[in-house]
């Protein structure tokens, strides 16, 4: 797609992302995306229209989805596990790049990694593989290594898969997981008193699309009762979390540009393999450390790639 179009020949992109619009961080991953087109050459409003529909809960997803398609989008973006199942529900023919999305087989959206079949491909955010550092990070935090404290929303489809990764991990390191679930925002709060009742001092947050909406929601809650958090996406430590370990996902949304860009030009979802991050972030909060009364391993903050202090 060389040269200027033609309005009416715009290809409609329809992007469901993920988080929220008044969330700095998350417009941040549609500015990525936007940017990683420009790198294709692909101009906005020239080449293609970049059709956005931000989703408030569950629920909203397959209703965005069908927005989207009724609007005349061409392709579809899926920002995380749940829009990108509710993008493959809806369409079997419309071209969907996923981004990120956890355990893409075993969900049901690809075939395999590198051969992802029929009209779906996308970007793995690998973090069911990173439950065993998730694992060692409570350890070294809590003050107990027998045992670490575990959070997850129990009503998305792959957190028992995360949940079971996450056990084994932990066996695997002579630890004990204390799992509790959380079935839906009301019940943060009290899933935090109880931890601390328990005696929990460090808890990990199971990554996943609830997880990741609410979690300034979960990390306060933490805060409150003095609980240090311990999730996968960077940019949360920010946001309060004590440490924060994952996927640099802005990249990760500007190098899905470049999927929808071959896309556009012709090329088939079911040839292009899932690809998996290539950069991944430590980021430590030393004021939260701070609040909570924690003495932070050193090993740990010369691992850092940013100190929040």
């Amino acid at each position: 797609m060389a040269g200027a179009q033609p309005a009416n020949s715009l290809v409609r992109i329809g992007f469901v992302p993920l988080g929220s619009p008044s969330n700095a961080f998350d417009q941040s991953l549609v500015e990525a995306f936007r940017q990683g087109l420009r790198e294709t050459g692909l101009v906005e409003n020239q080449h293609v229209v970049v059709d956005l529909v931000w989703v408030a809960n569950e629920a909203g997803y397959a209703p965005a989805v069908s927005e989207l398609v009724e609007r005349g989008a061409k392709v579809l973006v899926a920002a995380g596990s749940s829009a990108a199942t509710a993008a493959k529900r809806h369409t079997s023919t419309i071209p969907i790049v996923f981004v990120p999305s956890g355990n893409p087989i075993g969900i049901g959206l690809v075939d395999s990694l590198s051969h992802p079949g029929h009209n779906i491909t996308g970007f793995s955010d690998v973090l069911a593989d990173l439950s065993g550092k998730y694992v060692d990070l409570a350890r070294d935090l809590g003050r107990s290594r027998e045992r670490i404290d575990y959070v997850w929303y129990s009503g998305w489809p792959d957190g028992q898969h995360r949940l079971e990764a996450t056990e084994r991990a932990a066996l695997s390191l002579g630890v004990k997981l204390r799992a509790r679930s959380i079935g839906g925002n009301a019940e943060i709060d009290d899933v935090m008193v109880a931890l601390k009742k328990a005696g929990a001092v460090t808890l990990v947050v199971q990554p996943s699309p609830f997880t990741y909406r609410h979690r300034v929601r979960l990390i306060e809650s933490a805060r409150a009762q003095s609980l240090g958090t311990i999730v996968a996406w960077p940019q949360a430590a920010s946001d309060g979390a004590l440490v924060a370990y994952g996927p640099a996902y802005p990249d990760m949304f500007r190098r899905a540009a470049s999927y929808v860009a071959r896309i556009i030009r012709g090329a088939k979802p079911a040839d292009l393999p899932v690809q998996e991050p290539t950069t991944f972030e430590l980021v430590v909060n030393m004021k939260s450390a701070k609040i909570l009364g924690l003495t932070l391993p050193q090993a740990l903050l010369n691992r850092a790639d940013a100190l929040i202090q």
